[in-house]
């Protein structure tokens, strides 16, 4: 028993000493306070914590909740799952002198199930004569309004580039992104030799459609038919408004036979639909494969001319 008292006694006066040399230090502190929940110090042969208050209470505990030692444990058992791996990594890296310091951000679970960021930096503060940890003290800070600004600014950022790529009208991306993706996808062929197929297709009629029922009207017939559009090709598949009311489906690892099947069911569907006001909506088709040596430039014309084909042989027809 009184062995055990004096090793307590020897270890409380170790970490007091440990203390004072961090509160002479700057190394820790240099760093902005918003969010500073403050230091904290592991005595890693003991497995003991000591910390600041705020560090509980920002999760939701109060001391009187806890046992008089807290271990390691209490921390690292409420790491997010997908985060444990990787922090654990991080910390035993630091012990092991394989990085200067430890520095991480997790997310942690407070006392209702939920999970806040923290960022945490330490050092091993105190070696044995082996070079082994004996003491390791750090400074944390919870970040969890830096990271929802964050993910804010993420979505922000997704949604301007959504703005940048689509066609407001519509929905469908827009002549530049078809432009792009199309490169890429001639960019592949001559790597795979593979096959994509381009379907061109244009709304019969639609000056028409404008003149006689208006251009709110048209509005509701392109957003009516590239909404059914939309909902038939693939994910993969690249949807633009290419002018007007002329549109482009870049069909990859798709032949021109599963592409006329495509087109001739997508006119089926756009004739079968039934819009206020119009007594029918049709349109025509043009579907054509890559061919080696193609440029943007020569599939598109190609894909044009059939469509433009089927308008002369009388509308509301695939020709490939």
């Amino acid at each position: 028993m009184k062995d055990n008292v004096e090793n307590r006694i020897k270890e409380l006066e170790a970490l007091l000493e440990e203390f004072k040399k961090e509160k002479e230090s700057s190394e820790l502190l240099d760093f902005p306070w918003v969010g500073n929940l403050g230091q904290w110090y592991w005595s890693v042969n003991s497995n003991k914590v000591i910390f600041n208050d705020r560090k509980l209470t920002n999760l939701g505990f109060s001391r009187e909740e806890l046992p008089d030692e807290v271990g390691f444990e209490f921390f690292t058992n409420r790491l997010h799952p997908d985060d444990y791996e990787r922090v654990m990594a991080n910390m035993r890296s630091r012990l092991y002198k394989q990085s200067e310091a430890y520095e991480v951000e997790y997310r942690i679970r407070n006392k209702d199930g939920d999970y806040v960021w923290y960022y945490d930096r330490g050092k091993v503060s105190k070696r044995d004569d082996e070079g082994r940890p004996l003491l390791v003290s750090g400074i944390v800070f919870d970040i969890s309004r830096n990271k929802a600004l964050e993910e804010e600014l993420r979505e922000a950022n997704e949604k301007l580039k959504e703005m940048v790529i689509t066609d407001e009208l519509t929905g469908a991306y827009n002549r530049r992104h078809l432009t792009d993706k199309l490169k890429e996808e001639i960019d592949r062929m001559e790597r795979t030799q593979d096959v994509f197929t381009l379907v061109m297709f244009d709304i019969d009629h639609f000056k028409r459609i404008n003149d006689v029922f208006g251009h709110d009207c048209g509005d509701v017939v392109l957003k009516t038919i590239s909404d059914i559009i939309k909902e038939r090709i693939r994910k993969i598949d690249i949807f633009c408004r290419w002018g007007g009311e002329e549109f482009i489906i870049l069909m990859p690892n798709t032949d021109s036979g599963k592409g006329f099947m495509v087109a001739e069911e997508l006119r089926k569907m756009i004739g079968a639909c039934k819009m206020k006001g119009i007594d029918s909506v049709t349109a025509s088709f043009g579907v054509t494969s890559y061919v080696q040596g193609d440029t943007q430039d020569t599939v598109i014309k190609r894909a044009g001319e059939l469509m433009y084909l089927a308008k002369m042989q009388g509308r509301n027809c695939v020709k490939a």
